[in-house]
């Protein structure tokens, strides 16, 4: 019926050179199955870990401090069934109960996560599945759930004896430790090669929890997200926050029966996301041993997926630097260039707003209701509308908005903000307010108690603004930027090829697409998003259809978008003909920092598709960073099960 072959092909341009055939009606990666009695759980595709294996022999050990381990559980690794007496060790620092007993199933459900067997036709998938992590498991709380600050240190202390490179802690508790701060202090001061992965908490609020929130580089903090990436109502936020993995509706191993027998559930909870990052940690160190803690860490944090609903936020305090993925942690662990990345302390200083007239500061404070709010910044004298944000467009609770309009000066302005709910964004549900600044000094501001609306106004019509601050507040997050203005209209000329020396700030890389139109030109639209999954992607840039006019032209765009970051590029035809070769030859290709296109194409149906790491140099790209997927013509692949985007 159908005449497939399986290839092993060593880089980007080989797959693209067998897309590019005639003969090839489809290529697509090899993917990984399982049986049908066993499940593999949300969160592992979330991460995508199911297709990286853990490299037996690497040495990296993990350690797990929690209530104690199913060491008979069948879907557990043990020393007897894999003939290795030292793989999975333990210490209990308590007079009663042992560590490879766990009466309560916490212990049990996170190690699941972080290693369930995987292909023995039962349960579930952990991260490392092939049964060769080595373990080790601290009993640092006891069957009850409970344990003591001294019985948690010896745990730790047991977990860095045993050569443990990573440590998951999904435990926590109000207040930090002298004991313990000092312990990580040493470690810091000895050397010491290892990497600690604790709960945020399920507090729900803004408070601290330890050990998460240790300020020290050994220790992440981990919040929860559901399977859209929206943050756990009960996952703590806060500023120490490094990272966020799947911890709702998370499916694992468990113990009932005191501990004598052994099923699965699903439980929610940061202790459930934590295994995760702490999973994929030890699985993209396996790979290359000798890397160091810092540099796995600096992996994990800069190649996290911010979700959409966040903006294009570097780090916030409710999902850290964005969820965690394994293939993406795992790709810039072996590229080894991390210039462009975060660094791992707690915040990060942003890049400064760039304007040469005046600014307008709007900071918008939101309810537990932030979707009903909008506002409109209208410039009186000339009765024109500068800015706006509408209903939808705040999605975070209790969260600090900032928006940063460049004006001309000797201007008056109104503001009007609304809620559709008609009880204001204070007091009856959560503490909003206002604020607006001009040039840094405050014009207007509101407690929030408005019913529908209100309205301030500043400024006078040719008058002069308040006088600049000496130093203009910078925007609160870094995102890609665009030489692409919103309302360009593209002109149809042939621009110069892009330089190879990049105008994009430091962490970034240029993109630069080429355009060149079919005799249908209006049919045409694209976009591209930061993403490892195009349905939860934040769209950087994009045209839609009906922008590109003229026949047979050439457009190039250039954007500047972030290093080492996972994207998705997206081209459709309205008429599902493509661009070649029916009416007329139009191609298209997109390169990185005026290199060699690493894609080109044109000869497909109603889409095509490329995801790839936004590497500065990608002549050594390995396969799995790019992935190519064609919608040829005259088939029709339901690649979502809803494109909102598709049509538009």
């Amino acid at each position: 019926f159908m005449n497939a072959e399986v290839l092993k092909l060593p880089n980007a341009r080989a797959v693209a050179q067998w897309a590019e055939r005639d003969d090839v009606l489809i290529i697509e990666k090899d993917q990984k199955l399982t049986a049908f009695s066993e499940e593999v759980p949300d969160g592992i595709i979330m991460v995508e870990a199911l297709d990286i294996e853990y490299i037996a022999g690497s040495g990296v050990k993990a350690c797990i401090i929690d209530t104690g381990y199913a060491l008979e559980h069948p879907d557990l690794p043990n020393n007897d069934d894999y003939n290795n007496t030292n793989l999975v060790t333990g210490f209990n620092p308590y007079t009663t109960g042992r560590w490879f007993v766990d009466g309560n199933g916490h212990g049990t459900h996170v190690a699941g996560t972080m290693v369930a067997i995987g292909n023995n036709g039962i349960g579930v998938v952990g991260v490392a599945s092939n049964a060769s992590m080595p373990l080790h498991i601290g009993k640092g709380l006891d069957d009850s759930g409970g344990g003591s600050t001294s019985g948690v240190l010896d745990a730790m202390e047991s977990c860095v004896q045993s050569g443990a490179k990573v440590i998951n802690m999904s435990l926590g508790g109000a207040g930090p430790s002298a004991s313990v701060q000092t312990f990580l202090t040493q470690l810091e001061n000895d050397g010491t090669d290892v990497l600690i992965v604790a709960a945020a908490g399920n507090g729900g609020d803004a408070s601290y929890s330890f050990p998460a929130s240790y300020d020290s580089p050994l220790v992440m903090s981990v919040a929860a997200v559901d399977i859209n990436g929206e943050r756990a109502p009960f996952s703590q936020y806060n500023d120490q926050v490094d990272i966020a993995a799947p911890g709702v509706g998370v499916k694992s191993t468990v113990t009932t029966n005191s501990g004598t027998d052994f099923d699965y559930t699903t439980w929610d909870g940061t202790s459930m996301a934590s295994p995760h990052v702490a999973g994929v940690a030890a699985l993209i160190w396996s790979h290359h041993p000798s890397k160091s803690a810092a540099e796995v860490r600096s992996a994990l944090e800069c190649s996290a997926v911010m979700p959409e609903q966040y903006g294009n936020n570097v780090k916030n305090d409710f999902v850290g630097y964005g969820v965690v993925n394994a293939k993406n942690a795992l790709a810039l662990l072996e590229w080894g260039d991390f210039s462009g990345c975060p660094s791992s302390a707690p915040t990060m200083s942003p890049t400064p707003f760039d304007c040469s007239e005046d600014v307008i500061e709007i900071r918008i404070t939101t309810d537990l209701y932030p979707t009903e709010t909008a506002w409109f910044l209208t410039d009186i004298c000339s009765n024109t509308e500068v800015a706006e944000k509408l209903l939808g467009d705040y999605t975070l609770s209790n969260y600090e908005y900032i928006t940063l309009i460049c004006v001309p000066p000797g201007r008056e302005y109104s503001f009007k903000i609304t809620d559709e709910f008609g009880d204001g964004i204070c007091c009856n549900f959560g503490d909003g307010s206002y604020n607006i600044l001009y040039n840094g000094e405050p014009v207007a501001s509101g407690s929030g108690t408005f019913a529908v609306e209100e309205i301030k106004t500043f400024g006078q019509c040719g008058t002069s603004p308040p006088s600049p601050a000496p130093s203009l507040a910078p925007q609160s997050s870094i995102g890609p930027t665009s030489s692409h203005s919103p309302t360009y209209s593209p002109a149809p000329t042939v621009t110069s090829s892009p330089s190879s020396t990049s105008s994009c700030s430091s962490g970034q890389v240029e993109f630069i697409f080429t355009l060149t139109t079919d005799n249908y030109p209006e049919e045409t639209k694209w976009i591209l998003k930061e993403a490892f999954k195009w349905q939860t992607g934040t769209k950087i840039a994009g045209e839609s259809f009906g922008a590109y006019n003229s026949s047979q032209t050439t457009y190039i765009e250039t954007i500047c978008i972030k290093k080492n970051k996972s994207h998705i590029f997206r081209i459709n035809d309205k008429a599902n003909d493509g661009l070649c070769c029916d009416h007329g030859n139009g191609e298209y290709s997109i390169a990185l920092n005026g290199q060699e296109p690493f894609h080109s194409g044109g000869n497909f149906g109603k889409k095509e598709q490329v995801k790839f790491m936004a590497f500065p140099d990608y002549s050594d790209m390995q396969a799995f960073t790019i992935e190519i997927e064609r919608e040829p013509k005259g088939v029709y692949l339901d690649w979502t099960s809803k494109d909102e985007e598709e049509n538009s």
